[in-house]
């Protein structure tokens, strides 16, 4: 039998879910539990995609140790204001939905806990370490090198772009299966990602992705990446600097949902790092190597041909190079 408390915690994340709102004390969906933990009250909400989501306040300080995430659930901070007052919370979420009864038990142990005078985090900490299960990796197939890299390289641009402009997370539209990655109105922004610096050979998908957006400009980005043990670039540390930065933790995590990244943290998106050997910008134009619709009678292609992958080398696209100095003004265009 579901016992009363679990059987509460349920039924408050589906009310969430039902309605996409909760009490409106800070800005994600949540409700108060109504236990205390010194630094307020632990709070039931829910993920960007309606995930079982426990809020255990903690004040103003991370936690001097590491919070382990694994595939099936995700632990990290953040931080929320409460009457004008940022404060911060081990956020725990369930990434399995097929989990959500077990994860309601988890929560409801570990606020049985703080009741009984735990700290926040050794009750966060015991809790999870009684709930192994919430902790075993599904068994899965690896994912490949090249999808991790093309991921990092596609943030690090991001990164930039943000650096100018925190909404420019908005602009990011390659997860959705749009013809560029990135696009701020006739404007667009194209990324490839190389694994050695010496790589000027690039693949290209479509007769329309080299193709500029109806009276307006595109601009390719050449992330030019090389792997190494423990490397300042990885998947879990550019998404921590961009949520530094401003960038809305929830439009970055529907991205990330898109591309089948359902934890940035997760080991398996992790196990590559990387160090930035260069970013090359090139003005795609009449002469630039690239095929497209006009490269064809009627802009289609031939009968028959369903789809088109090609390569070009931008070696012979060095009259389309901007220098370093134009950089920015590209980017300003996508970030607004």
């Amino acid at each position: 039998m579901v016992r009363l408390m679990t059987k509460r915690a349920i039924e408050r994340w589906k009310r969430l879910t039902a309605t996409g709102s909760g009490d409106g004390v800070i800005e994600v969906p949540s409700i108060d539990s109504g236990i205390a933990t010194g630094f307020g009250t632990a709070r039931y909400a829910i993920g960007a995609q309606g995930q079982p989501r426990l809020l255990v306040p903690i004040g103003g300080h991370a936690p001097a140790c590491e919070l382990i995430s694994t595939s099936k659930l995700l632990v990290t901070t953040s931080s929320y204001k409460i009457s004008n007052k940022s404060t911060l919370f081990i956020d725990i979420m369930c990434l399995d939905r097929g989990l959500d009864l077990v994860f309601a038990e988890l929560a409801e142990d570990i606020l049985r806990r703080i009741k009984e005078g735990f700290s926040p985090l050794k009750a966060v900490i015991a809790s999870i370490d009684d709930f192994r299960e919430l902790l075993k990796e599904k068994s899965r197939e690896e994912i490949p090198e090249s999808k991790i890299q093309g991921l990092v390289g596609e943030l690090e641009v991001m990164r930039r772009l943000v650096s100018l402009n925190k909404t420019a997370v908005e602009t990011w539209t390659g997860p959705f299966e749009l013809r560029h990655d990135f696009r701020q109105g006739t404007h667009a922004l194209e990324v490839k990602t190389s694994g050695r610096s010496d790589t000027t050979r690039v693949f290209i998908h479509g007769i329309d992705q080299l193709d500029p957006p109806v009276g307006g400009t595109l601009h390719l980005a050449h992330v030019l990446l090389e792997r190494v043990e423990n490397g300042q670039l990885s998947l879990g540390s550019i998404f921590d600097s961009l949520l530094r930065s401003g960038a809305n933790r929830k439009t970055l995590e529907k991205g990330l949902e898109a591309l089948g990244c359902l934890n940035p943290y997760g080991e398996e998106w992790n196990r590559l790092s990387f160090c930035l050997e260069g970013i090359k910008i090139y003005r795609v134009s009449e002469g630039f190597p690239r095929v497209t619709g006009s490269s064809f009678a009627g802009g289609l292609l031939p009968g028959g041909v369903l789809a088109l992958e090609y390569q070009i080398d931008l070696s012979h696209a060095k009259d389309f190079e901007l220098p370093t100095d134009d950089f920015k003004i590209a980017f300003e265009r996508i970030a607004g």
